[in-house]
This record gives C-alpha cells, sequence and structure tokens, in this order.
C-alpha cells in the first residue's frame, strides 16, 4: 500500500515520506523506516509505534510501552488508520498527519494534501500572526516544488497569478481568523480567570473545608450560647420573682426551641434520602469549528497555566484537557419514576453566570456534559436527563435514567394549601457543596478522601457516595413573607442550596429554594407550588 507521511511538528518538521510497503516501524531506532533524532524528540522510543496494512486497511499500534500515542488527539493503543488522521507521539511529541495514496499514483503530493499540509505546519509553528500570509505562501511554494506533480508545477510556473490570489484569499481569511481568535481567547481569558472550574488544587480544597468547618462550630457555639442565655434568664427571672407571664414566655420558647429540634430531626430521618446532591458540569464550544476552549497546559502542581495578569491560559488549538465548568446543587425526588425537581439555572448554569454570559455574546457555545444525582445511601449516581425547563420561573424537571429503588419520595403541598408568615420550615440542602460536607465529618476520614480522590470534584463525589458521606445539610427557619410568585423565610444559606425543597412542620415541600438575598443575611426565596404543580402538568402533557 502506499502511504505518506507529513511531519508537522517535531525534528524532521516539513519533511514528507513516502513509502510503499506493509509495515513502517517509528522510533529512534536505525532500523526503523522512520528515524527520529533523540536530541530533537526526545519523547520518542526506540520503535515507539508501527503501521501494519492488514487486509488492506492500515493498522497503527502502539510499541512505546508508554501508552503514548494518539490519533486525533485520543490516545490509542491499537486503531485502525484514515487518510487524514493525525498522528502525535506522546503529550507534546512530533505531530504528522497520514495519507493514503492512489495505487496507481507516481509519489507525487496531490493539491488537496499540500494545502491541508501547509496549513498544518502554519497553525502549529510559533511566528508572528501578521507573517501568516507570507509564511503560507513560502510552505505551499515550497511543497509544491519538492512534492508537486508535473501538472502541479506546470500550472503554479505558467499562472503564478492565480495560486498567489488563491493563497493570497486563504492567508487573509486565516489572518482574519487568527486575529479574531486571538481577541477572543484573550477577553475569554480575562472573563473565565474568575469562573469556578473545579480545578483546585488539594491544599486549595483543604484549606477551604477548614474555613467551612469553623463557620459551622461558630454556628453551633451561637445556637449553645443562646439556649444557655435563655436558661440563665429562667433562673434569674425566677429568683427575682418575675411575674408569671414573663416566666411562661421565657419557658415556652425554651420549649419551642427544643420541638423544633424534635420535628426537624424526624423529618430529616424520613426525607434526607431523597434529597441529592446535583452535579454537572460544561464546556464552551467556538460555533464555527465545534473545537472546546482548552487549557494551554499545567505546571508541575497540576494548576492551570496563567499569564502575568493571573488569567487562565486558553486556546482552541492543541489537545490538552478543555476548560470544563464544573458545579453542583440540589434536586429531590418527587415521584417513584425517577422525577427530580430543582431550578432552572442548575440545569442552564451559563444563563446567570455573567463571565460566561459574556463569553456567549462574544459567540462561544455551552455545551451541557454529564448531569448526575448522588442520593444519601446509594453507592452510585444516577445519571439524569432534562424533561422540561420553566421559560417564566426558576424550576426544572428532570428524571434519573434508571428507577431510583428505596429512594424516599419528598411529598408535594397542593397549591392551594396556606402558607402563612411566621410558619416555621426546613430546608434540605448541600450548602457549599463539597466543602461542607468534607468540613462535616472527621478530619482523619476528609483528609482521606481528599487522598484518595485528590481535587477532582467529579472523584470526589463518587468517594463520598462509596462511603456513605453524602447527607444533605438542615437548615430551620420560619417564613417571613409570602406572595404568588415567591415564598421569603429566613434561614442560614450558601451556595449549593439552590433546588432544595423547603418542608412545612408536616413534612410536605412547600416551595423549591432558588435563592438568597445577598444584602439580607439569612433571608431565602423559593418558588412557590402553584409554579411546581403548573411545570409538572406541562411535563406530562410534551409526553
Amino acid at each position: 500500500m502506499k502511504m505518506m507521511l507529513h511531519h508537522v511538528t517535531g525534528g524532521m518538521r516539513g519533511r514528507t515520506q513516502y513509502f510503499d510497503a506493509d509495515r513502517i516501524a517509528m522510533g529512534a531506532a536505525e532500523t526503523c523506516s522512520v528515524v527520529f533524532d533523540p536530541s530533537k524528540d526526545p519523547i520518542v522510543a526506540p520503535v515507539h509505534a508501527d503501521i501494519t496494512v492488514e487486509g488492506h486497511i492500515p493498522i497503527l499500534r502502539d510499541r512505546s510501552g508508554q501508552n503514548a500515542v494518539l490519533v486525533n488527539g485520543h490516545q490509542v493503543g491499537e486503531a485502525a488508520l484514515h487518510d487524514g488522521d493525525q498522528i502525535r507521539f506522546g503529550g507534546q511529541g512530533p505531530l504528522m498527519r497520514f495519507h493514503i495514496l492512489p495505487d496507481g499514483s507516481p509519489g507525487v503530493k496531490p493539491w488537496r494534501d499540500i494545502v491541508t499540509d501547509s496549513r498544518d505546519m502554519v497553525l502549529h509553528t510559533p511566528h508572528r500572526r501578521y507573517t501568516s500570509p507570507i509564511y503560507l505562501a513560502r510552505t505551499v511554494l515550497t511543497d509544491i516544488a519538492q512534492h508537486g506533480s508535473r501538472t502541479v508545477k506546470l500550472v503554479a510556473l505558467l499562472s503564478v497569478l492565480l495560486p498567489l490570489l488563491v493563497i493570497a484569499a486563504l492567508s487573509v481569511t486565516l489572518y482574519r481568523q487568527s486575529v479574531a481568535v486571538g481577541k477572543s481567547e484573550e477577553r475569554i481569558s480575562e472573563l473565565l480567570g474568575k469562573i469556578e472550574t473545579g480545578r483546585l488544587t488539594q491544599a486549595e480544597l483543604e484549606r477551604r473545608v477548614e474555613e467551612e468547618r469553623q463557620a459551622i462550630e461558630e454556628l453551633r457555639g451561637q445556637r449553645e450560647e443562646l439556649m444557655a442565655t435563655l436558661r440563665a434568664t429562667v433562673e434569674k427571672d425566677e429568683a427575682a420573682r418575675l411575674s408569671e407571664d414573663e416566666l411562661t414566655a421565657l419557658r415556652d420558647r425554651l420549649t419551642e426551641l427544643a420541638t423544633s429540634q424534635r420535628y426537624a430531626e424526624d423529618l430529616i430521618s424520613r426525607f434526607e434520602g431523597g434529597v441529592g446532591l446535583l452535579q454537572g458540569g460544561y464546556q464552551l464550544l467556538d460555533p464555527e469549528t465545534k473545537r472546546p476552549l482548552r487549557y494551554m497546559g499545567f505546571d508541575d502542581a497540576g494548576r492551570p497555566l496563567l499569564d502575568e495578569q493571573g488569567n487562565l491560559q486558553l486556546t482552541l488549538e492543541g489537545e490538552a484537557p478543555p476548560l470544563v465548568i464544573n458545579y453542583a446543587g440540589t434536586g429531590f425526588l418527587v415521584d417513584a419514576r425517577g422525577t427530580i425537581l430543582t431550578n432552572r439555572h442548575l440545569v442552564r448554569m451559563w444563563e446567570t453566570y455573567p463571565p460566561v454570559q459574556t463569553a456567549l455574546e462574544a459567540g462561544y457555545e455551552p455545551d451541557m456534559g454529564a448531569l448526575r444525582v448522588f442520593f444519601p445511601g446509594v453507592a452510585e449516581p444516577f445519571a439524569v436527563e432534562i424533561l422540561r425547563v420553566s421559560p417564566r420561573v426558576d424550576l426544572a424537571v428532570l428524571r434519573t435514567t434508571r428507577q431510583p429503588q428505596g429512594v424516599p419520595i419528598l411529598p408535594l403541598a397542593v397549591p392551594t394549601r396556606a402558607v402563612k408568615p411566621g410558619e416555621p420550615v426546613l430546608i434540605l440542602s448541600y450548602p457549599g457543596t463539597f466543602d461542607s460536607l468534607l468540613s462535616r465529618l472527621p478530619p482523619p476520614i476528609a483528609g482521606d478522601v481528599l487522598r484518595v480522590a485528590g481535587s477532582d470534584p467529579l472523584r470526589v463525589a463518587e468517594v463520598l457516595a462509596q462511603r456513605d458521606l453524602i447527607r444533605p445539610l438542615s437548615t430551620q427557619g420560619h417564613i417571613s413573607d409570602v406572595s404568588s410568585q415567591v415564598i421569603t423565610y429566613e434561614a442560614r444559606s450558601a451556595g449549593g442550596s439552590s433546588g432544595g425543597p423547603v418542608l412545612n412542620r408536616g413534612g410536605q415541600v412547600i416551595a423549591v429554594n432558588h435563592s438568597v438575598l445577598t444584602r439580607v443575611a439569612g433571608v431565602n426565596l423559593g418558588v412557590t407550588m402553584k409554579h411546581v404543580h403548573e411545570l409538572l402538568a406541562e411535563t406530562r402533557k410534551q409526553k
């Protein structure tokens, strides 16, 4: 079989090699068909890979023993090659483009391959953007002179103006695209420097866990201080022989605190298993090429590279991991079929996140990745699909792809049920997500989870679930205001509480938590049951 390899990067950059054989060995050893210079390409093994023709199909096999062969950016051990495939040795090793030539080919490069290979050379070779037209023209003409057919050379000689016009047009287009991409990437890098992507170092995650643990201890101390103050007041007032009414009011307050604690414990034991940790992530794609924004690379500690201003260095080229904006929130089960209620913004995060909104205005498109939910007591997550997203309020209906056996179902209050100010409520959610979950664990256990999972949020969630350590946090409060659109209630909340159920004393969901008033500490807003039942009815109709 006639084959051709064009070296895009590495020590043999710019060279094109022709083969009419059934096996091509590639490596640093002198016995290989394609011999790399170890001083220029140290990543290449003595026999790194080979291509063998089996049944008229070229098969590439990794012979390095290091899993260091990539085809079109994907690591492979063995793969069938197609005309135009890119082969790279190692993450930053030499890059080649593979071509299949017709059996009757005279051993020259077709015009299509000349253009493709020249474009690769321009895109993968460092140079100033304004020199792209000159660089492209030189590369094309050099390739024509060295590898073009007689016809192509004759046409190039007799019609110099036509190729130059084509090259000029390609160059202008490439230059404009390069400038646009460069400006866009600079703007997006500046914006995404503010984005929490989930790529934290383990030290940073441990610091945040310790801060959350201190906050929990502070709140616990405040509650104990309140109880102690009330008891001391009763004892002091009894000694001072206060009026019976004053003593009764103080005793009632103590009784109320104790009663609220008991009813909360009952609701938690009944329904916490049906309140899940919702986890998702999305990428940003170029609208024309559909390529995702990628990291430029990582330092020795595994942190993304930053520019001099401290912004993420991002690109549309290369093979580094794509930028994935991870997030987490809360969702809860409402029927045996696996229907889950949550917030709209938890499945359309880009609609409410200012840095990403600006990226969308710049032309980038969001691409939702995997969406899954972890229920307490269940070791494996449930993949979920989006059934319906409300166009009016912050609500969304999801469904698990498999039936959640044994997971408690949270009952929904009817929309006509009156909700009154002053009524006690209980919110079950995952505020602070992993920071909160880990801070509630004994330090040795939290440290072991981080040791096993590292700082990858996807792996942290999996390890917590496998060890039965996922539990929602409960927060008690009182309703302060009611309208047809939202219920306002006072209860401590934080990022990650979105989508949590708001339960009344009878154990019915009377609202879906969706936001906190940032200027008024402890005041939250929930979507009313009127909107919940309307969206569920619309979901049933669309099937």
